[in-house]
């Protein structure tokens, strides 16, 4: 059923330095040409040995070899290592979950690149270094600026995270110990009072909070903040 004999496929990597689509998969099968390509990584250890595997869907062409992931690259917990083989067969029949999952993570690195590359456009006018301004907030203007004589471009900037309308639950995990600074944490996530959070922590697991990424990231710096035990489902991409 599949096959790894067209060497065309592996155009998909492309995609992992490629950040001017949003939401790129599926993508264009660089064999068959429909829109049924997908890619996933998947990291065996600390040190970043992992394997990587692209797929079309629709011509089964594949191609599977050894990589070294990007930092930036997190596993989908759906997957499971145990399943993985040379071939995608395992990975295809998750392919729309790995599909969502890595669009949020491109989205997310591409994000990280724009923030923290040096602008290198020169000012037309001038020939002075332009600079970057982002907004403070999510969401705002992003403009390259000339320091020297005004001149620039503007537009729209938003915070991938803001776009992400998944429902996500927190989940509080068994082991928590129901000390002050973590009923309270819990009281605050779960909008209960103090002693129904302490029976939350004594009940667990208990999904105690469901909102949006944004809603989401912040019920986490909380719980972060008193070292709580919990997960988040589906997969959060977002540190």
């Amino acid at each position: 059923m599949w096959h790894d004999d067209n060497d065309d496929i592996m155009k998909l990597y492309n995609l992992l330095e490629e950040h001017e689509i949003n939401d790129p998969l599926p993508a264009v099968c660089p064999v068959c040409g429909s829109k049924s390509g997908h890619i996933y990584l998947h990291r065996y250890d600390d040190e970043h040995h992992g394997g990587s595997w692209v797929w079309c869907s629709n011509c089964h062409s594949y191609n599977h070899a050894s990589f070294k992931v990007p930092e930036w690259w997190r596993n989908l917990s759906i997957v499971s290592i145990l399943q993985l083989e040379h071939s995608p067969e395992y990975l295809e029949s998750h392919a729309e979950l790995i599909d969502g999952f890595v669009n949020k993570l491109l989205a997310i690195h591409g994000d990280k690149l724009l923030k923290e590359t040096p602008c290198d456009h020169i000012c037309e006018k001038c020939g002075t270094l332009m600079i970057k301004e982002l907004p403070d907030d999510r969401v705002g203007t992003y403009g390259i600026i000339c320091p020297n004589c005004g001149w620039g471009a503007v537009t729209t900037y938003t915070d991938p995270i803001c776009t992400d309308q998944t429902l996500y639950s927190i989940v509080l995990l068994k082991g928590n110990e129901p000390s002050t600074e973590i009923i309270r944490a819990v009281n605050k996530v779960s909008h209960r009072n103090l002693l129904k959070s302490k029976q939350l922590i004594e009940s667990a697991p208990q999904v105690i909070y469901e909102g949006d990424a944004l809603e989401v990231h912040g019920m986490k710096e909380i719980l972060d903040a008193e070292s709580v035990l919990y997960k988040i489902e589906p997969d959060y991409p977002y540190d």
